[in-house]
């Protein structure tokens, strides 16, 4: 509900404050006196089109501020949250800026927001009658969820979520698969090629890492066996002093030592001698033994070179290290045998999926019977209603319409409309084309109070709703807003006493002026001033003693 407004240099406002308490509102005044530029500034701080004639002139910048109590408004709250406006005591406040080069800024809570997320959030706090703009119960895209809340279908609308989330599934996981089926050739020769290509090469284990370090080997061939021919010359020379030398002296020792038990370090001087004679003719072997065996050859190292590049060239081919070529082989190798069995799959998921349509299908069925049945009550309701607000030739209907399969939603398989005719003879058709002013603040008011229950509240503002009416129509118009006002706050524009005399609050709109200005006023009206006003909407300008009398007797029967 709206808490309070504060408008500042908009129109002939200069600054003005109004407070509002739940119930309902209603507002008068003589005509030009600007009960409308009520309307249009809360139309203003909803996302509504702004003009430069609303701007007041010679005021460099207008602004409308509107506070919301937001108590029960829990998605309203997530979703403002969601664009990162903290919301706190309930309080949200939209406001609207506009300046005299024409533009405009909006704002919640003081967050700088776009026309687009005012209009939104404004819309979910506020319905404005008698402007025709496809918003509220004008929007059909509302209805179907208005039709449910009425029918109270909430445990079904859960179940058809489930399963529509379930058939949604499903039919993602077998378009994939049967996507896959269909290039099932296309991906078999390309599996098939893979494989005879790392065949072909016939890769072994390690077999990279062995042809790098061969490659090394005989990289550095030349500096290698320079160095091993030195040693070897060094260690096997039968004139080398070193080993001729070690040799001798080893003997020597050996006969000191069998004299000389008692030192031990003798002793293992001639081990340590004995075992460095040992190593050299090892050293000496294994150089003999790689002269023998290996002999560089250029056109081997080329050999290698070209199979490290094929072995590479592959890995790079599959995106792989060379070390999991073989591990990539196999992988080959069960993708290509687990296509044989993709067919059999394909047909175990459309077996599913098909389960699984049919029971969303049977969820909707149970849906579209309830929904036919809340249709026609709401129809009903409505209708009755239509009559006592002088809208006689007027009928309302609920069309219900299947939806193509691709259209299906976690809502169901149907679309649903809400459709008038205000005259006999006419089509049905969707209620922003076929009435607009009076008719349509009736038309919305007999909606409302039916669904008044039903749906989330908000503030109804009703502008001619009572336009064109008068006796037992206007008395009508005024039991069904004070009806209304139960379930949501109400706000409306009268000129009718029958209407003026339901309201909980009063306001008049005046307007007066100085020398150079003309300015608009509202003030709240006490008992006594309510009592003048609505005797003034009774017998005009000339207030009579009878009109008083009637004033009096419409407001203590409120």
């Amino acid at each position: 509900m709206i808490r309070f407004i504060l408008i500042k240099n908009i129109v002939l406002i200069e600054t003005l404050k109004i407070d509002f308490e739940n119930g309902l509102t209603v507002f008068s005044g003589e005509t030009g006196a600007g009960k409308s530029i009520l309307l249009n500034c809360l139309g203003l701080a909803t996302g509504r089109r702004s003009e430069i004639g609303f701007l007041r002139k010679g005021a460099d910048e207008g602004s409308v501020t509107v506070e919301f109590d937001v108590k029960d408004k829990l998605f309203l709250k997530k979703e403002l949250n969601n664009h990162g406006i903290i919301i706190e005591n309930d309080q949200v406040f939209l406001r609207r800026v506009l300046y005299k080069d024409g533009k405009s800024k909006a704002f919640i809570s003081d967050t700088p927001v776009s026309i687009g997320l005012l209009k939104k959030i404004g819309s979910d706090l506020i319905e404005i009658h008698g402007q025709n703009e496809k918003i509220g119960l004008l929007d059909t895209a509302s209805h179907l969820k208005l039709l449910d809340k009425y029918g109270n279908h909430s445990d079904l609308l859960l179940e058809i979520k489930n399963k529509y989330d379930n058939f949604t599934h499903l039919s993602k996981i077998y378009s994939e698969a049967k996507e896959l089926s269909d290039n099932k050739k296309k991906y078999e020769d390309e599996l098939k090629n893979n494989i005879s290509i790392i065949k072909k090469l016939n890769i072994k284990d390690n077999e990279e890492k062995i042809l790098k370090s061969k490659k090394n080997f005989l990289s550095q061939h030349e500096k290698i066996f320079n160095v091993i021919n030195k040693i070897y010359l060094l260690l096997n020379d039968e004139n080398n002093s070193l080993t001729n030398d070690l040799s001798g002296n080893s003997v020597k020792l050996e006969n000191l030592i069998d004299k000389n038990n008692e030192v031990k370090e003798l002793s293992q001087i001639n081990h340590s001698v004995n075992q460095i004679m040992i190593e050299a003719k090892e050293v000496v072997n294994n150089i003999r033994a790689i002269r023998e065996n290996y002999h560089f050859d250029q056109k081997e190292l080329e050999e290698i070179e070209q199979r490290l590049f094929d072995i590479n060239n592959l890995a790079r081919k599959f995106d792989v290290e060379p070390s999991y070529l073989t591990m990539t082989l196999k992988d080959f190798e069960n993708d290509y045998n687990n296509l044989k069995n993709d067919s059999q799959k394909i047909d175990e998921i459309y077996q599913k999926l098909e389960k699984a349509e049919k029971r969303f299908q049977d969820v909707c069925k149970k849906l579209t019977f309830k929904r036919e049945l809340a249709s026609k009550k709401l129809e009903n309701d409505i209708n009755n209603e239509l009559n006592p607000l002088r809208l006689i030739n007027a009928s309302f209907k609920v069309d219900i319409n299947a939806k193509e399969k691709k259209n299906w939603n976690m809502n169901g398989s149907e679309l649903v409309r809400f459709l008038v005719r205000l005259n006999k003879g006419v089509e049905e058709a969707e209620i922003h084309k076929v009435s607009s002013g009076g008719e349509l603040s009736r038309l919305m008011l007999a909606i409302n109070l039916v669904l008044a229950k039903n749906i989330s509240p908000k503030t109804l503002v009703f502008d001619e709703v009572d336009s064109g009416v008068s006796g037992a129509v206007a008395e009508s118009v005024g039991t069904r807003l004070l009806e209304l006002s139960k379930f949501q706050q109400v706000l409306v524009v009268t000129h009718l006493p029958q209407v003026a005399s339901r309201g909980n609050s009063h306001y008049k709109s005046f307007k007066f002026s100085n020398r150079t200005e003309t300015f608009t006023g509202i003030e709240k009206l006490n008992k006594e001033k309510r009592i003048e006003e609505i005797a003034k909407m009774i017998s005009g300008e000339e207030i009579t003693t009878e009109a008083i009398e009637v004033a009096k007797q419409l407001l203590n029967e409120n």
